[in-house]
């Protein structure tokens, strides 16, 4: 381009950003207001978000002062942008900075800002601060409504968010379609089985509103988590839409959960039609039939995954410390303090049997002896980075961890006993929930 205005400016910061090349975006903005070019709120907007987004928190905090600086005061557009980003990439120091903004500029009446806000809270693991926020509110629309449902959902505040769904319909605030998902995933979580059903069969009788695939999946995912599995199974085959590998997958966990192999063998064999190149549904089976000691049919389903060019998702674990986010696979040796951390885990388990933990090895999934697989449960990401979490506490009560995957049986059992021995509250965001770990017990009540 000949001539380039502030318009095709923004349009490559977003598009560096997109394509995952940030420094590419923040040296572009610099070469901008070194050649003094005009910009705007897009721009500001622009490469705020990237850098949250991209985990350059300081970076963008700095440019936030420097945007008012400017003469550009931060305007709704803004602040929901930037908490959008914080809330995508964790980051709770950036979402507390944006908190502060907005109580000091009185933004404390934009329903907007404070629902992004409830939101960024309750996805870094705060949900006190998300109750908070959402307590501030002036006006509550349906979207603040739903954000503060699906927060305690996330949390598995099952009785919370049916207690808000009440609250929301005497206060004449209409429901969605998102409402409805919501409150049905607070009840798998806490096991509300006849309450789910009853929300479910609420929707087009008394709301108006036509059950979609996802609260069809939703349903499922109750009856699985509370064993009816059988019952699951029939609601799948009448249901009056096509099952989604959604509910099939959750019919699937919960068969994991309740160790029924033969009606695991029917699920899978169905998510594998419909969803062929997903290697997920092939591990789970094949976890569900190591479980059952049935080793042969188990390396017949990976040598079938593997036939088909296909690899599981690694599994990995992160805890930020002093503003950098710390990775950790298994048996991960990469971090400069691996030897520190090993060894506290290993005075720890002492601590831990002593207190009567036994190791869990029924969540090895390896035809192991009984010592190979104990070690084999020390090195799992998430027991890595819990362990790095405390060494680095520095008087703080609370640490929060977060992992792609779910969390395994014997690292749950495990960190419960570790948050009681250290005395300190252990959050994990495991790939379904978070789980509150505080004196030897966890807020999903072993139930996740």
């Amino acid at each position: 381009m000949v001539n380039k205005d502030i318009v095709s400016h923004n349009v490559m910061l977003s598009a560096y950003f997109e394509n995952g090349e940030p420094e590419k975006a923040v040296s572009m903005f610099k070469k901008m207001k070194e050649n003094h070019s005009k910009l705007n709120y897009a721009s500001w907007n622009s490469i705020l978000s990237g850098c949250f987004q991209s985990g350059q928190t300081q970076e963008a905090l700095n440019l936030l002062s420097e945007m008012q600086d400017s003469g550009f005061k931060p305007n709704q557009i803004t602040l929901t942008s930037v908490l959008t980003a914080c809330t995508n990439s964790e980051s709770l120091r950036g979402g507390k900075e944006i908190h502060g903004y907005i109580f000091r500029h009185c933004f404390l009446n934009d329903t907007t800002v404070l629902t992004a806000l409830i939101f960024m809270y309750a996805k870094c693991g705060k949900l006190k601060f998300s109750q908070k926020a959402f307590e501030m509110m002036h006006t509550r629309d349906t979207i603040a409504w739903n954000t503060m449902i699906m927060a305690n959902s996330m949390h598995g505040n099952g009785e919370e968010a049916l207690t808000l769904f009440t609250q929301m319909l005497k206060s004449s605030v209409k429901p969605n379609a998102i409402t409805f998902t919501g409150v049905l995933s607070g009840c798998s979580h806490s096991k509300l089985v006849d309450e789910g059903l009853s929300v479910f069969n609420s929707m087009s009788k008394v709301h108006l509103i036509e059950p979609d695939a996802e609260h069809h999946s939703c349903v499922v995912d109750v009856l699985s988590r509370a064993g009816r599995l059988e019952e699951a199974y029939k609601f799948i085959q009448n249901m009056s839409i096509k099952a989604t590998p959604s509910a099939w997958g959750a019919l699937l966990g919960g068969c994991r959960v309740y160790k029924n192999v033969d009606l695991a063998r029917i699920v899978a064999k169905k998510l594998f039609e419909i969803e062929p190149n997903n290697p997920g549904n092939y591990v789970s089976l094949s976890n569900i039939l190591v479980n059952a000691k049935l080793w042969g049919e188990a390396s017949e389903t990976r040598k079938a995954m593997r036939d088909k060019g296909m690899k599981k998702e690694p599994g990995c674990s992160w805890v930020q410390v002093k503003n950098k986010v710390h990775t950790f696979v298994v048996g991960d040796k990469r971090n400069e303090h691996s030897d520190d951390i090993y060894k506290f885990l290993s005075d720890m388990s002492d601590k831990m049997r002593q207190a009567g933990y036994l190791p869990d090895t029924e969540f090895v999934l390896q035809d192991l002896d009984g010592e190979e697989k104990e070690d084999t449960l020390c090195n799992h990401s998430e027991k890595l980075a819990v362990a790095f979490g405390i060494m680095n506490l520095k008087g703080e009560s609370e640490i929060t961890v977060f992992k792609n995957l779910r969390i395994c049986g014997d690292c749950h059992n495990a960190i419960k006993f570790m948050a009681k021995i250290v005395g300190v509250r252990i959050v994990v965001r495991d790939s379904l929930r978070f789980h509150h770990f505080r004196d030897g017990f966890c807020s999903c009540k072993d139930f996740w």
